[in-house]
């Protein structure tokens, strides 16, 4: 017979008339270390349980507030493995075997008693080891002989005849022994799972189908850090580096949608012992570590899943009964025990390294998990219909269809009741009240598509054979009893009967010569059946062979393939964080940008700001400078006019020896301005350096300290002329003080001054004429804000023993520092001499000075220029009369 495949027959999740259950949770209390240890959670029945806080948290209101929790069990800290078993795993073990499908997981902090309740010990097993007993207990004598049922690797399997099955029991258990060397072992150690001083659960499930043979098929996986491991799987072993590591395996969906993991290594079992074996083998593998508060805590997801596949038997022969769809002669159910590593804070468990990147991924799978089934309440109650995150994490993935309604779900919530535990064990708590709102839709029993198989008939036994073999020999025995010696009838009966007998035995060993010769050519044809079916059979071995191979290539190429996907989404993700890396600096330097932009923008701002007032000062002095340069050239222009003037009139004016020389007045020289820092310098006329070289003018110094020396220009003070000896006449060339304007000016005179102004007849004024004035003796500050004149008084006895009056005048500027700078521009020199003779000599060079005719044009205007320069030489003096 070909080998038929077959997978689990799918389930109603959706139907019209389907039942909802809520799933069960359960809650149970790890016995404390030290029963002096304070607890936060105690159990007031067997379905509540209290958590108080600790004494030093205080409510909002001042009241420490108690929380009750309701369960659908609660095991205290005295319960037994064996009551923990038959109240939670139990009902899951009796649906296992009416093809029904359930989910057991543990859940809470870590150091709560997870594992412990899941495997137990030697000599108080927990879940896992009684869940294998029972199955064993319960289907002993009705298992199917090992290979009959093979895995497909799709999630489904396949029926095989008995010849087939012997070959592939030889092809995997014998063969490999004889050709090829075993791989160095680690040690056939069983450890805790043992069978030394193991103490077995005698439990069976009542009730079982005998109609039907059984299968039991395990596998044991884990998920460490968001990755899938086998813990079955055989590592290949290389002599120089050792056992290479193992590859992550993925999640794929079968024809009827439910989740496996592909490539798992799915090992048939027959025994107990067998299946403690399996599970040793992956518990060392597991991965656990050392942390503050667990000598050997989890650090990965474990699941090991029991699937039981069983099929009906035949009402005439000891084989599976055939079917038109085989697929629907065999049912597939499935037990996954979770043991899930237990939530952590880094600050207790002070994880540093690998050890804090393994809590992350615990802790955010377990996020997953939460947030799944509260999106589950959620679209139950309001009918919204969100999307489940399933795919954020494997665990949830791998158990989707659990929580789609594709089986029974169970949680065992660990607690740890000491006190110190109370923020963490709130959480466990919340999380496992919102789970008892969960509703999954309730499985059916599966139903074959055959009727129901009767029971096989019992071999018959050798009582039943002996009335056939007794009619078959002919009719018993006639009475051999001998009367006397001449008893001839029992004698003749005896012998009659033999004869009857002789001849029956002839006619029998007629008939089994003629059944033998019949028997042996239907085993001679029996044998060409044979002979061509195992001719068929090698073929079909070959064709599957290929068909293995081309699996094997297509399997090869999608691992490729996934292996390049997964790069490829490696560097999706890194380029995506180079991208967000990149963003997250475009958006500083274009932040920096800004800034800096706007420093500029105002920067730019107020440098053209100052630049418009300082183009305004510059224009402001630029006019100053200007009008000076305009007034100097003026000046000098009128000088030259003057000489015109002058030179015009000695041409025209007749040679007279008594007639005076023509007077003539010649303008002061401007002024020059010489900057020196941290010194001010007197002020001289250049026309009178040589009257006051030996007395210097004293200068008042500016708060700025900047120095200002200025040549100032003489002015033109009373000459002596000439005059008639009777009475004095006026100097026409006589020029009135500068001062004399509408500025405001500032009158420095030192006390002790003598005052110019003489009471007489005749009185002469010869102190300036100023209109507006202030005059002081000390020089304040405040004296010099309203200011824009300044002038000081300066009195000197000269060498001729006469009182000498020296003004010195100049402009008086603000500063930028907010001070008055004096820029002086004028000295005005204030003599009282004596007439003497009323007789005066004329200014002007007379002919009488010099030798020769005075009647040369060109002698009389060199000798008028030569006077001229000598008058400017000597300064300009007042002469009064006093």
């Amino acid at each position: 017979m070909p080998p038929q495949r077959g997978k689990t027959p799918r389930k109603n999740k959706n139907g019209s008339g389907s039942q909802t259950e809520p799933v069960e949770v359960y809650c149970r209390i790890r016995p404390l270390d030290n029963p002096d240890d304070p607890v936060c959670l105690k159990a007031v029945n067997t379905n509540t349980c209290i958590l108080t806080p600790q004494e030093n948290a205080i409510a909002r209101n001042g009241q420490v507030k108690e929380l009750q929790y309701q369960f659908q069990y609660v095991f205290d800290e005295y319960t037994s493995q064996k009551a923990v078993y038959d109240y939670v795993a139990m009902p899951l073990m009796e649906d296992l075997i009416k093809g029904k499908n359930g989910l057991l997981f543990t859940y809470g902090i870590t150091s709560s008693g997870k594992t412990y309740t899941m495997t137990g010990t030697p000599d108080d097993q927990g879940l896992m080891p009684r869940c294998l007993d029972v199955l064993f207990n319960s289907i002993s004598g009705l298992q199917a002989k090992k290979y009959v049922f093979k895995p497909d690797r799709m999630n489904g399997f396949e029926i095989q005849t008995d010849a087939d099955a012997m070959m592939e029991r030889q092809r995997r258990e014998i063969l490999p022994g004889l050709t090829t060397p075993k791989t160095p072992g680690r040690g056939r150690n069983h450890g805790e799972f043992g069978e030394h001083g193991r103490m077995s659960d005698p439990t069976r499930v009542e009730d079982i189908d005998e109609g039907n043979i059984y299968a039991v098929f395990v596998s044991y996986i884990e998920i460490y850090n968001n990755y899938v491991y086998d813990l079955l799987e055989e590592l290949p072993h290389d002599p120089i580096t050792g056992y290479k590591p193992p590859q992550s395996k993925i999640l794929r969906t079968d024809s009827n949608d439910n989740m496996y993991v592909m490539n798992c290594v799915e090992v048939e079992i027959k025994s107990p012992q067998e299946a403690f074996e399996v599970l040793y083998k992956g518990q060392k593998r597991r991965k656990v570590a050392h942390t503050a508060l667990n000598a050997e805590s989890s650090r990965s997801h474990s699941i090991f899943n029991i699937r039981l596949v069983q099929a009906p038997l035949d009402a005439n022969t000891d084989m599976i009964a055939q079917v038109q769809d085989q697929e629907k002669n065999i049912c597939v159910s499935q037990l996954s025990l979770v043991d899930l590593a237990g939530s952590e804070r880094t600050n207790r468990t002070k994880n540093t390294g690998e050890r804090m990147k393994e809590a992350g991924n615990i802790n955010q799978s377990l996020m997953v998990l939460r947030n799944c089934l509260e999106l589950l309440r959620e679209n139950q109650k309001t009918g919204l219909g969100k999307l489940v995150p399933y795919r954020d994490s494997k665990l949830t993935h791998l158990f989707k269809n659990y929580f789609d309604g594709d089986g029974k779900v169970r949680m065992v919530v660990c607690v740890n009741p000491k006190a110190i535990e109370y923020d963490e064990t709130i959480h466990v708590m919340k999380f496992a009240e919102m789970t008892q709102e969960v509703l999954v839709t309730k499985s059916q029993q599966v139903k074959f598509e055959i009727l129901e198989a009767p029971m096989i008939k019992k071999p018959p036994v050798i009582e039943d054979y002996i009335p056939m073999m007794t009619y078959s020999l002919g009719p018993t025995f006639p009475s051999l009893e001998v009367l006397h010696c001449r008893d001839e009838y029992t004698l003749d009966q005896l012998s009659d009967f033999l004869d009857e007998r002789n001849r029956l035995k002839e006619n029998l060993m007629i008939d089994f010569n003629r059944k033998q010769d019949q028997f042996r050519a239907q085993l001679v044809k029996i044998e060409k059946e044979y002979n061509e079916m195992k001719s068929r059979s090698h073929e079909s071995q070959s064709v599957l062979e290929k068909r293995e191979s081309y699996i094997q290539k297509l399997e090869s190429r999608l691992r490729s393939l996934e292996k390049r996907q997964d790069e490829t989404s490696r560097q999706f993700k890194e380029c995506e964080r180079e991208r967000r890396e990149l963003e997250s600096k475009l958006q500083d330097k274009n932040m920096k940008i800004r800034q800096e932009k706007t420093e500029k923008d105002r920067l730019r701002s107020d440098f053209r700001n100052r630049l418009e007032h300082n183009n305004q000062q510059w224009e402001k002095n630029l006019q100053k400078e200007r009008n000076k340069i305009e007034n100097e050239l003026e000046g000098q222009i009128n000088e030259k006019q003057h000489k015109l003037n002058m030179l015009r009139h000695i041409v025209n004016t007749e040679t007279d020896s008594d007639t005076p020389t023509a007077r003539f007045r010649t303008p002061a020289p401007k002024a020059r301005t010489y900057t020196t820092p941290g010194k001010i310098m007197s002020a001289r006329s250049e026309t009178d350096m040589s009257s006051v070289g030996k007395n210097p003018v004293p200068t008042p110094r500016s708060r700025t300290q900047t120095a200002t020396v200025t040549s100032a220009r003489s002015m033109h003070g009373l000459n002596k002329v000439g005059t008639p000896k009777n009475t004095p006449q006026y100097n026409p060339r006589h020029r009135r003080s500068r001062s004399s304007n509408a500025e405001i000016w500032l009158d420095h005179r030192p006390p002790g001054s003598v005052e110019l102004v003489f009471r007489g007849h005749d009185c002469t004024v010869l102190q300036p004429k100023l209109k507006k004035k202030k005059s002081v003796s000390k020089l304040e500050v405040k004296d010099t804000k309203e200011a824009t004149k300044y002038i000081l008084t300066h009195q000197d006895i000269d060498s001729a023993g006469e009182l000498e009056t020296k003004l010195i005048k100049g402009n008086m500027l603000p500063t930028a520092g907010g001070g008055t700078a004096v820029v002086f521009n004028d000295v005005e020199t204030l003599k009282q001499i004596s007439p003497g003779s009323r007789k005066r000599r004329s200014s002007c060079p007379q002919p009488t000075d010099y030798d020769g005719d005075w009647t040369d044009v060109e002698d009389r205007c060199g000798i008028a220029i030569e006077g001229h320069s000598r008058k400017r030489s000597r300064g300009t003096e007042k002469v009064s009369r006093v």
